[in-house]
């Protein structure tokens, strides 16, 4: 088992135990202010009704904090929007 694997393994208990499901979560990601990986990024969460985007660039415009609040249903479908965000290039994870 690598790294990622064992990590998104630990989230998945750190979740479980501490909140009812379905519950609110906050996503956040730092990604450059690319505006196709942002709006890759917000497609990636197209199917969550109502889900909340913050974001806020940096002093010099180059990177961009996202945050996104949103109900998600389980742990696994929180691990599953990470696995996606993961996919976009240069994405950091928070």
């Amino acid at each position: 088992m690598n790294n990622s694997n064992d990590f998104y393994l630990r989230l998945e208990e750190q979740l479980s135990s501490s909140s009812k499901w379905p519950s609110r979560y906050r996503f956040k990601f730092i990604l450059k202010s690319d505006e196709n990986d942002i709006l890759e990024l917000k497609t990636i969460f197209n199917d969550i009704k109502n889900a909340d985007f913050s974001i806020r660039k940096s002093s010099n415009n180059k990177f961009s904090s996202i945050s996104i609040t949103a109900v998600m249903k389980t742990p696994i479908s929180i691990i599953e929007k990470y696995k996606l965000a993961s996919k976009i290039k240069g994405i950091i994870s928070l």
